[in-house]
């Protein structure tokens, strides 16, 4: 099947999935009033250094100050003077040098001072942005780095003789002391497109300096562009039959972006006309809600469990429902290597990042374990985002981390639950019933009123005029008052109120 691009695009939001392979591999969102800020420049201004962090937290004007770690610092200053001056010869500068030798975070930053930074990681939960000094600037063809002196070539690019052609013309090109990533879409460009990009990329960093070297921190220097231009800067490979998007001011939007840089693609960008939502008509609704159920049902009958903690997520696989024909080692190993590709889908459509434990069904021959382990790997060279894992343990346990850049889709479209705190459950309405007896008891000494009003959740109410009437008859006879029982269907579980008659 054809490989696609299917974009929902309102005035708040956009959104966007890539089906390959009839699948829906990745799923994109970016709200207007909260754009991502990933791949943004800014000149940040240090508010505190942390040497024993060997950090620095930088105002670049977010809601919290960005968080930079000392390997990820350069100082920009020659860099800066060698534009200024227009004198090319300085490069690279000699700061390129000192960032080689090993330095403490005091020794380089001060508070107070004014540097340029990049953010690597946006804001998660109560963190601020990762930021980091080595700057990136990617085009359509390469990833341009001024600060580090490297070629890298896509290793989605598997011809060594275009590797190595690609490799030259870079090279031959680019200035010292400065990097370029070939990306995969270049596999098969011009020379002279390639060259062009160099020289956009090369031009758009000294603008960036000039730029720096005039303004005050906090100040955005290079704006990343949206969601929907970078997905078909990014995405749009030669790979993908169809761009399609369901509104007309956006169709025009990346159909010039894509007549402008890559025309040979501009008929594959469709306008989508029908009155059935675009997201219903390619069956992407469906699968986004599913994506954010803690159980995932396998073909076989069994079932994966997703659970997030703090520090990571376990991912638990159960045969369920699924017997087998044969023996139970080859019912568990069919389970197990169908969970392998189910469990990579959903990490790329989830965008699970981190820490991650796979906990497969016990398997007693080695032979078994490393049939999984290699399906893993081999699952996971379809993920754009970087994995590493470790072989499957004695105990049936893998454990891998998945680069976390951007919210997962859960921490972007849910919220902490009012009702549970976001533990995931809330007391039984028998623990309920017995504080509220151990309530009554606390507080019934000291009202003077005779007649007293419990209320609570209908299923608490039950229980408390059932099998606890007689615990609470008791209570009433000792101290003398009326117990008057009042049913409230919206109260929460775990809500109660026990108060005297006004």
């Amino acid at each position: 099947m054809s490989d696609l691009l299917v974009v929902n695009s309102t005035s708040a939001e956009t959104r966007v999935a890539l089906i390959e392979n009839g699948i829906i591999s990745e799923f994109y969102i970016e709200r207007k009033r909260d754009r991502d800020v990933v791949g943004n420049i800014y000149k940040g201004k240090v508010v505190r250094v942390l040497p024993g962090m060997q950090a620095a937290f930088v105002d670049v004007a977010q809601h919290k100050a960005g968080f930079l770690h000392v390997s990820d610092f350069y100082s920009f200053d020659d860099d800066i003077a060698a534009f200024g001056d227009e004198d090319l010869e300085l490069w690279p500068p000699p700061s390129r040098e000192k960032n080689k030798k090993r330095v403490n975070i005091q020794d380089v930053l001060k508070e107070g001072e004014e540097i340029m930074v990049q953010v690597a990681k946006e804001p998660m939960g109560t963190k601020g942005a990762r930021l980091t000094s080595h700057i990136s600037i990617p085009g359509r063809f390469l990833v341009f780095m001024p600060t580090v002196s490297h070629i890298g070539v896509s290793r989605r690019i598997n011809s060594e003789r275009k590797r190595k052609r690609l490799r030259k013309i870079v090279e031959d090109q680019r200035k010292p002391g400065t990097g370029f990533i070939v990306r995969t879409v270049s596999e098969n460009a011009s020379e002279e497109m390639i060259r062009r990009e160099i020289d956009v990329l090369t031009k758009q960093w000294e603008d960036i300096l000039e730029k720096c070297s005039k303004v005050t921190a906090p100040y955005l220097l290079n704006e990343e562009p949206d969601l929907l231009i970078r997905v078909a800067r990014d995405l749009f490979t030669p790979n993908l039959d169809r761009l399609v998007v369901d509104d007309a001011r956006a169709f025009e939007r990346v159909r010039d972006y894509v007549e402008r840089f890559m025309p040979e693609f501009v008929d594959s960008v469709d306008l989508y006309k029908y009155s059935e939502p675009i997201f219903d008509a390619f069956g992407i609704e469906a699968e986004i809600n599913g994506a954010l159920s803690r159980r995932v049902q396998l073909k076989s009958g069994g079932e994966l469990v997703f659970d997030k903690t703090e520090a990571l997520t376990s991912i638990d696989i159960n045969t369920g429902k699924f017997v087998g024909s044969s023996s139970l080692e080859e019912t568990i190993l069919q389970t197990n290597l169908e969970a392998v590709d189910e469990i990579v889908y959903q990490l790329r459509l989830r965008n699970i990042g981190g820490i991650i434990i796979i906990d497969f069904i016990d398997m007693e021959k080695g032979s078994h374990r490393q049939k999984v382990y290699r399906r893993l790997e081999k699952a996971l060279e379809k993920d754009r985002v970087t994995t590493n894992s470790l072989a499957i343990s004695d105990f049936g346990l893998v454990e891998m981390t998945r680069k976390r850049v951007r919210e997962s889709l859960h921490q972007f479209l849910c919220e902490p639950c009012e009702y549970c705190d976001s533990r995931g459950f809330v007391k039984s309405k028998e623990t309920v019933s017995y504080e509220i007896i151990r309530e009554l008891k606390r507080e019934i000494v000291m009202m003077t009123e005779e007649n007293i009003y419990i209320q609570a959740h209908p299923s608490v109410i039950q229980i408390l005029r059932g099998t606890e009437r007689k615990a609470l008859d008791e209570i009433a006879q000792r101290y003398k008052k009326l117990l008057h029982y009042k049913s409230q269907p919206d109260r929460r579980l775990e809500s109660f109120e026990i108060a005297p008659a006004k």
